[in-house]
């Protein structure tokens, strides 16, 4: 049994040297190298090593792991971390009641929500994340509105 370091070293590498598009074909791969995992565990290492689905430089939709715009890395969990996500993925943040809705490039609306799920923020309940979609559930209308002209102004 290979180690899960192990594992998502092979995924990077994978991701890194051939278009892969979702988890079926990443899955495949990993199997075709000897290594047996489930689909389930894929997931978790996606999220956990911040891989998102967008377009490569000619267009085709792949994985690719987010890369933050800083040299040192934030702190997974970090309001910096989410801050970075944000300035770096997102193009549209806006408030309705409770709620904060977070439109991002394609394919990596699931990633950023992870990173916002990670930093328990006291603000957040949940969030549900799409393919580009971001719907951010907070304790008060009062602090969905925070948050939403927080990150609204990161975006610019």
């Amino acid at each position: 049994m290979i180690s899960k370091q192990k594992r998502q070293e092979m995924i990077l590498d994978i991701i890194q040297h051939q278009t892969i598009a979702n988890q079926e074909d990443l899955l495949a791969q990993l199997n075709g190298r000897g290594v047996e995992t489930t689909q389930t565990t894929i997931s978790r290492d996606i999220r956990a090593l911040n891989i998102v689905r967008q377009k490569d430089s000619v267009g085709q939709l792949r994985y690719q792991q987010l890369q933050e715009p800083t040299a040192e890395k934030p702190e997974k969990g970090s309001t910096t971390a989410v801050d970075e996500a944000i300035k770096e993925y997102a193009y549209f943040a806006k408030n309705v009641e409770f709620m904060t809705i977070i439109k991002t490039t394609d394919g990596s609306g699931n990633a950023v929500a992870g990173i916002i799920d990670d930093a328990n923020l006291p603000e957040v309940v949940a969030t549900l994340a799409g393919f580009n979609t971001i719907y951010v559930t907070s304790t008060t209308a009062q602090s969905a509105e925070q948050l939403a002209n927080h990150w609204a102004a990161l975006i610019g």
